[in-house]
């Protein structure tokens, strides 16, 4: 079974990392986490002043208390508008995959952007120049990941994501073929605005065993031997067909047993994440989810 941990901010803000890994503790104990350190400790230090010791003390607070991270979340836009502040945002990666040692954790992760300041939907996103773009800071972030023995974690979001599909995100992978390019897999992030498709065209509010597995499995198929981790949570399809993606793991229609059964088959072992889980509810989550 692979192993399930959560996503820290999901706990709330807290006054320091002692504080945090008490709470994650007293649900599961090890447990690891993905670590978006400005969002979920506060205050911290800002990014431009971060350095070993200080995030070796951090990671010793945690330790502490059975907590390790899995992933460094460092989720930028790789593709903002702006030029200066792309390269700020970069920048910011970079100091992060620098720290990795300090960490105890070598993945860095973060999704792809969109041509837009708030990385809302733009159609220009799609277009070969922003592709480019994409391209030119992922070889930037990647060469700093060589250089720290890190890894340079990527995620791929249905709609409005520069890498918005598996096809897109396998041919990134094609182009930079080095094993310290790896996937975070939310399948429920990939889950189209308008649903699973079913082998008649239709998008039903809860699609079909046979469509969830064609679905899952062409991205398996695609990048499966690259992905690092795996983000779990749920959707629906609201009164208007479009998906609300924000829900906690079996709490909507994705079919997370047969999902499961899959890695297994495959021997995918990569951390669990829980995403957008309700922290009052999490044993409950996880006894049925290590049913599976």
């Amino acid at each position: 079974m692979n192993d399930i941990g959560f996503r820290a901010h999901d706990f709330g803000t807290f006054s320091s990392a002692q504080e945090l890994a008490k709470v994650v503790s007293s649900i599961k104990t090890p447990a690891s986490i993905q670590l978006a350190l400005g969002k979920v400790i506060k205050p911290s230090r800002a990014w431009e002043d971060w350095d070993g010791e200080y995030i070796s003390s951090i990671t010793a607070d945690l330790a502490a208390y059975g907590v390790s991270t899995a992933v460094v979340g460092c989720y930028i836009n790789p593709v903002h508008p702006d030029e200066e502040e792309r390269e700020k945002n970069i920048r910011r990666f970079i100091k992060s995959l620098s720290l990795t040692e300090a960490f105890g954790c070598r993945i860095v992760g973060t999704e792809t952007g969109s041509w837009t300041k708030d990385i809302s939907y733009s159609a220009e996103t799609y277009t070969d120049k922003v592709f480019s773009v994409f391209l030119n800071s992922l070889e930037k972030m990647l060469t700093a990941a060589e250089k720290h023995d890190a890894v340079c974690a990527i995620e791929a979001v249905s709609h409005h994501h520069t890498i918005c599909s598996v096809e897109r995100m396998a041919k990134v992978l094609s182009i930079f073929p080095s094993d310290h390019l790896k996937v975070i897999y939310d399948p429920v992030n990939l889950v189209p605005v308008n649903g699973i498709k079913e082998a008649d065209g239709s998008y039903p509010a809860h699609p079909s065993q046979e469509a969830q597995r064609k679905f899952y499995t062409e991205a398996l198929d695609a990048f499966g031997s690259r992905i690092c981790a795996i983000h779990c949570k749920d959707y629906i399809l609201n009164e208007k067909g479009f998906k609300k993606g924000d829900l906690p793991a079996l709490t909507g229609v994705f079919d997370w047993k047969n999902f499961f059964k899959e890695l297994k088959k495959r021997n995918i072992a990569s951390p669990v994440l829980l995403e957008n889980h309700n922290p009052a509810t999490d044993r409950e989550t996880l006894l049925a989810l290590n049913e599976f």
